[in-house]
């Protein structure tokens, strides 16, 4: 029997007996009990760099730029404001801005106040704000690099952002990945995510280095950086120079997210864990990224998920569509958030069928190219007779590692 949790705290049961379940490896690195603490002794002691009490002076005003995928996210930001306050900043010196609103706000607001820090102040980055869009300089390819004004006007800016692999292992992401272009407007964003769908080295090559000069460009010399471990828990914390807290980050974040897979699936079944913030469409696109690293030639792919928000914009592209090239052309053409993600899953459909277990209508997942799933019962009848299935928890993640394709044999 193959047990593995979906959603906010979905579990499904199959009866496999010849399967693999890649998860998050735990043993050797365990969850922080106290994320806050982990927050307070990376930068009481950071990578390569001085403590943080000791790049601050008196007056300084301070910004700390919170990326939208830190996981237990209101322990780590209490954890850096308390450091702060300990290298004797004062709260009303301090604004938090966040790519995202701040789920359960007001409870971090009264942790706040009891740290007697309720001068803190709270800013959600707007891209489309152009009052709230600094340019910050030039990049080195002559084009105005514009940043979020309050971080652009801050004397020292503290980046927190979470450690992710990249899709399919193959890339490492800036040093500065959680800060641009997250933080700038929405133009920029957009040609951003479009461009980081080239797999060109040297374009890959290009977007991190404008995006280390974006951090060079606002003196960031520190970042915090957050090392996810399973279940929505934080495995690390790291602070400190950059270039070390980046390499030393990634170590982590592959010896605990990286999972080879010994033979492929005839059936790959990725999982979405997590609370609403976790059901997306992005997360989707992962969990079939992750999925089909390791599925068979003639394999199919099963997401298993809460997702409930309707497709938009690209996504609409999928509905009803024929040629699952020609969309892939279409998209590869297309600067919305939401190309990415409806190019992953047209690649994905074009090699063999995706099931999609959601909250949607099964007439609205049928319409983009998809099979629905409504039970385990139903999930049960499609891996019934398959020669080997691979269970993949929080796909959204964790990147399979397969063997050398070469290397595996098919009867």
């Amino acid at each position: 029997m193959a047990t593995f949790r979906f959603g906010a705290a979905a579990q499904c049961e199959l009866p496999l007996e010849d399967y693999t379940l890649l998860s998050a490896e735990s043993d050797e690195h365990p969850l922080l009990d106290d994320p806050a603490t982990g927050v307070r002794n990376a930068l009481a002691a950071p990578l390569n760099f001085p403590p943080l009490i000791a790049a601050t002076a008196p007056g300084d005003v301070v910004a700390i730029a919170l990326a939208g995928d830190v996981p237990r996210g209101n322990a780590v930001v209490r954890g850096a404001v308390e450091a702060l306050l300990e290298a004797g900043v004062a709260p009303a010196m301090i604004t938090i801005v966040s790519q995202q609103k701040i789920e359960a706000r007001e409870d971090l607001e009264n942790e706040l106040a009891a740290l007697d820090a309720d001068g803190v102040k709270f800013e959600v980055h707007d891209p489309d704000d152009e009052q709230g869009i600094a340019m910050v300089g030039v990049n080195s390819a002559k084009e105005p690099l514009r940043l979020n004004r309050t971080l652009a006007e801050a004397d020292l800016v503290l980046p927190v952002s979470a450690q992710r692999l990249p899709a399919g292992g193959q890339r490492e992401e800036s040093k500065f990945a959680g800060l641009f272009p997250r933080f700038s407007n929405r133009d920029t964003a957009a040609r951003v995510r479009l461009e980081s769908g080239n797999e060109s080295a040297k374009v890959q090559k290009r977007l991190r280095a404008e995006a280390d000069e974006a951090g060079w460009l606002l003196g960031v010399q520190m970042t915090v950086s957050v090392v996810p471990g399973g279940n929505g828990g934080v495995a690390a914390v790291l602070a400190g120079d950059p270039d070390e807290v980046s390499r030393t980050g990634n170590e982590l974040t592959r010896e605990i997210w990286e999972r080879t897979a010994a033979e492929p699936g005839d059936l790959v079944i990725a999982a979405v864990a997590g609370d609403e913030r976790e059901q997306t469409w992005d997360n989707l696109a992962r969990a079939v990224a992750a999925a089909s690293l390791v599925v068979a030639p003639g394999g199919a792919i099963a997401v298993c998920s809460e997702l409930d928000a309707k497709p938009t914009g690209p996504l609409l592209r999928l509905r009803e569509a024929v040629d699952f090239g020609e969309v892939q052309r279409e998209l590869a053409r297309d600067e919305a958030n939401e190309a990415h993600p409806a190019l992953v899953l047209a690649k994905a459909l074009e090699e063999g069928p995706v099931y999609l277990r959601s909250k949607l209508p099964s007439e609205l997942v049928e319409s983009l190219g998809m099979t629905a799933i409504e039970s385990d019962a139903e999930l049960a009848r499609l891996s019934a007779g398959r020669e080997h299935c691979i269970i993949i928890e929080e796909a959204q993640r964790l990147v399979p590692r397969p063997m050398v394709r070469e290397e595996w044999h098919f009867d």
